[in-house]
């Protein structure tokens, strides 16, 4: 009895420790402790129970069976000691899982927490990634839209900037024209200016021409003066020959008389005053004939001094002749010199446009591949952008797709987590999870490869449209030089159409001041060739002179021979009665006389000849100088006829000019409406470029969001990822805590079995201990 009392506390003790932490466990001991006793009846080892049979005994009977149970029940008590040892160490063990169960339970609660929140935090993800598709979706159809917005931009300023550059072109011709017509006002003018210089000449030429003519008409009234005069002195000559003759035959006479009369004084006397008479006749026609001399001498005087003034002026006339072909060559050096400076002016000038166009050439064909090349780039870009757009559909479809996934996983693992226990259909939606997990591994798989596609996309996109706008700048960079190059074209084509007109110009002037020094030559050489003849008319005349002068000077000393003479016959007259003697000497001095008269006779007849050979060559030079006057006055005509065509000329000239002011105030009007008309388009190209900038700026701006909503979406991804990677770990994490938790219950559970079991064998030891050994 004491035994069962020690052990029935020990027993509770222990039921009373496993209840609590085997969760019910009790009920399933019992029934079996219940179970495994059962009512007997009978003999206990052949022994007859006491309790069951209070009969009369044998007592050795009852004194084996006394010993017989002691030993049983001291077996039994070493078996209940086993036995509680035995449970005490399945209790502890028991105490040790249940531990561990908490802990597995605890683990649970935190795991089932964490996989709610990691499922919250990947609800709420894909809720970004939703919006942020969505986002993306809206961002590219508006950048679809920009670009649309962007291209009709384009194609609207496109013909105004073709207009624009048509209207420039036309304004930068009209302006090349109004230089050109400038540039031919000037020229037109220059020639005026030439033609008036040339009419001034002609004037001139025309004057001298008339002067000459004058003069010539002069030097024949003079030459014509000078023959009367010589005629008049070679008739006055032949009468002092014809005198003389006859003084010389009256001399020969009287001299006849004279010895005729020899004996007779009063016939000498006679014959005397005769011939003193007649001397005295021939003194008075000598002295004419010295007055006459005298006065050819002055003449003669004259015409050299008029012949002299005549050479001066003739040598005036061809030293300015000889100035004005100096002059006239000088000019042409000097032009000739200027030629070449105004040559190698045009040529520089044609150097610049020439360099000017090949240089518009090379940028226009530069532009014109810079347009090709922003065409090609413009079309790989639009490809580019559509491939990003048919890569960020598909995005977007496999967000939905994993957003699906997700929510289908969520779905079934809400439903597997309400399911207790291995069940086939959990099993079944395990399975299903499983492979969702797989076709979500793969959709996000297939998320990172589309973004990094989209990404690479993007930075093509990105780069193309860097080479677009570092091509649309080179072109607006090469627009802009063509367009200063087309600039100074006009100026550079007013300076070589200015420098070639003046070329000409001056190639004309040299030329007309080349064809006027022939002109000037032959005036040189005429003059030249009357300086040479009149100075041969001078020469002739000086010549002349010392013949006449020493006529005269003989006619004088003849008049004061005859003067001697008549004094002689005077003396003789009053000597007459001297003599004979006289008379012979008379007779002697007359024949001296008659030979001095012989002797004026000869110098008479020289001067004659050299007065009719002078009113030969006077005559001779008339004839010259009459033959040389038409020739002078066709030249006064030709200079007239020149000159009034040189004003019919300039009066053409001027008309020309009028002319081409009045075409180069159209073109100034034309110029001054173009460039109206350039502001105009200006004026509407400016709208349309801000309009493109603002859509450009728009784009760039819509271009940044959509990286930076891409590279939300690409972090959302990842971050999506990453808890659902975090959940299929926490899942598994879960799984094999459930996994333990029931390995960790089937544990418990075996060992309260045992320890049941135990239980049960340690009463049955008590029962069959109070019944002394005897099973009950």
């Amino acid at each position: 009895m004491r035994t069962r009392l020690a052990a029935t506390p020990t027993r509770r003790l222990a039921i009373a420790v496993l209840l609590p932490g085997l969760l019910g466990g009790a009920l399933f001991i019992a029934p079996q402790a219940s179970a495994a006793t059962s009512p007997t009846s009978g003999m206990c080892n052949g022994v007859v129970n006491q309790l069951a049979h209070r009969g009369t005994v044998q007592e050795n009977l009852l004194k084996a069976a006394a010993k017989k149970n002691a030993d049983v029940i001291t077996k039994l008590q070493a078996d209940k000691i086993a036995l509680q040892a035995n449970a005490t160490t399945l209790k502890a063990q028991i105490a040790e899982a249940n531990t561990a169960l908490a802990a597995l339970d605890a683990e649970e609660a935190r795991l089932a927490a964490a996989a709610t929140e990691t499922q919250n935090a990947l609800e709420t993800l894909a809720g970004q990634q939703a919006d942020v598709t969505r986002a993306i979706a809206t961002t590219t159809n508006q950048l679809a839209t920009l670009t649309s917005q962007q291209a009709i931009a384009v194609e609207a300023l496109a013909p105004v900037q073709a207009q624009l550059a048509d209207a420039e072109a036309a304004a930068a011709d009209l302006r090349q024209q109004a230089t050109a017509a400038t540039a031919a006002v000037d020229a037109q003018r220059n020639t005026v200016r030439i033609a008036s210089e040339e009419l001034l000449g002609l004037e001139a030429t025309a004057a001298q021409a008339a002067g000459e003519v004058a003069s010539q008409n002069e030097m024949i009234a003079t030459a014509k003066s000078d023959v009367a005069d010589l005629t008049v002195a070679a008739q006055q000559a032949s009468d002092a020959v014809t005198a003389a003759q006859k003084a010389v035959t009256d001399g020969e006479d009287r001299l006849g008389q004279l010895v005729a009369a020899g004996t007779t004084a009063q016939a000498d006397l006679d014959a005397l005053r005769a011939g003193i008479d007649e001397a005295g006749d021939t003194l008075t026609a000598r002295q004419a004939d010295a007055e006459a001399a005298a006065a050819a001498v002055t003449a003669k005087n004259t015409a050299i001094t008029d012949a002299q003034s005549e050479l001066a002026t003739r040598q005036a006339a061809a030293t300015r002749a000889a100035d004005a072909v100096a002059a006239q060559e000088t000019a042409v050096s000097a032009g000739e010199a200027t030629l070449v400076q105004l040559r190698t002016a045009a040529t520089t000038a044609s150097d610049a446009v020439t360099a000017n166009t090949t240089l518009q050439t090379t940028v226009a064909a530069r532009i014109t591949q810079l347009e090709k090349d922003i065409a090609t780039k413009s079309s790989e870009v639009a490809a580019k952008q559509a491939a990003l757009t048919a890569a960020q559909n598909e995005l977007a479809a496999l967000a939905t797709e994993k957003t699906k996934l997700q929510s289908e996983i969520a779905s079934l693992t809400k439903e597997i987590d309400a399911i207790k226990g291995n069940t086939p259909r959990k099993r079944e939606l395990e399975a299903a999870v499983t492979q969702k997990t797989t076709e979500l591994a793969t959709v996000n798989t297939k998320i990172t490869d589309k973004s990094a596609q989209i990404s690479g996309l993007q930075g093509d996109l990105n780069g193309l449209k860097t080479q677009v706008d570092t091509l649309n700048g080179q072109l607006l960079a090469k627009q802009g030089e063509s367009s200063a190059l087309q600039r100074e074209a006009a100026p550079l084509q007013a300076t070589l159409t200015t420098a070639n007109a003046t070329l000409a110009s001056k190639e004309a002037d040299v030329a007309a001041l080349k064809s006027q020094v022939p002109a000037l030559q032959t005036a040189l050489t005429d003059a030249r060739a009357l300086v040479a003849t009149q100075q041969g008319e001078v020469s002739l005349l000086q010549d002349q002179l010392p013949a006449l002068v020493t006529a005269a000077e003989n006619a004088g000393s003849a008049v004061v021979a005859q003067e001697a003479v008549v004094a002689g016959l005077v003396a003789e007259l009053t000597g007459l009665t001297d003599g004979v003697a006289a008379a012979e000497a008379a007779v002697v001095m007359q024949k001296d006389v008659l030979n001095g008269l012989r002797s004026d006779l000869s110098g008479a007849e020289a001067r004659l000849a050299s007065a009719t050979d002078a009113v030969t060559a006077k005559t001779a030079e008339l004839t010259g100088l009459q033959d040389r006057l038409p020739a002078l006055q066709a030249a006064a005509d030709s200079a007239s006829t020149a000159l009034s065509d040189k004003q019919a000329e300039i009066v053409a000239l001027n008309t020309e000019m009028d002319r081409l002011v009045a075409a180069l105030a159209t073109l100034n009007s034309g110029i001054a409406g173009k460039e109206s008309e350039i502001l105009t388009l200006q004026g509407r190209v400016a709208p349309l470029l801000a309009q493109l900038d603002g859509l450009n700026n728009e784009i760039t701006a819509t271009e940044t969001q959509l990286k930076s909503l891409q590279a939300q979406l690409t972090t959302i991804d990842q971050q999506v990822t990453s808890a659902q990677n975090v959940l299929r770990e926490l899942e598994g994490q879960k799984k094999s805590n459930k996994d333990a938790i029931a390995a960790q219950k089937a544990t418990v559970k075996a060992l309260g079995e045992k320890l049941g079991a135990v239980q049960l064998q340690i009463k049955a030891i008590d029962g069959q201990i109070l019944l002394g050994g005897c099973v009950a």
